[in-house]
């Protein structure tokens, strides 16, 4: 699946069978050697009362708290595992619970609140100096 130019493989390991090796995650993920994605989504069943369970890799097999273009993709798959029109879902992520709305082919989320907002800060991008700006959405990000 993709979601604004982020590409995943997404399973359904509802079931725990399968077992979220990093070193083959990474192998599954390369471009030249596996089947090659930006990470690996595994849809898991809740364990403190939501929907579902989303658990999140990254191209190199490193488990992350979250991804939202990821949370979007697994949120439709989820919807699509349901078997149901479901018109939300939600769903535990290691950076909190995360809600998710369908309208039409839309997802739309409803992330953690961000924190650590920090403005201004500089930043020196191959020798030369960038102003930047920080916050955490369940994922650092600048």
């Amino acid at each position: 699946m993709n979601g604004a130019g982020n590409d995943f493989v997404v399973i359904d390991n509802r079931d725990l069978r399968h077992r979220l090796d990093g070193a083959a995650i990474a192998r599954l993920c390369d471009r030249h050697r596996g089947v090659g994605a930006d990470g690996l989504l595994a849809v898991e069943p809740a364990e403190q009362g939501a929907d579902f369970r989303m658990r999140y890799y990254n191209a190199d097999g490193g488990e992350a708290e979250m991804c939202g273009n990821g949370a979007r993709c697994f949120a439709r798959f989820a919807r699509f595992l349901s078997g149901q029109p479901l018109e939300k879902v939600t769903f535990e992520t290691p950076a909190g619970v995360i809600g998710a709305a369908f309208h039409g082919d839309q997802v739309q989320l409803r992330m953690s609140d961000p924190v650590d907002l920090k403005s201004g800060l500089t930043l020196d991008v191959a020798g030369t100096e960038q102003v930047v700006h920080f916050l955490n959405t369940g994922v650092p990000h600048a």
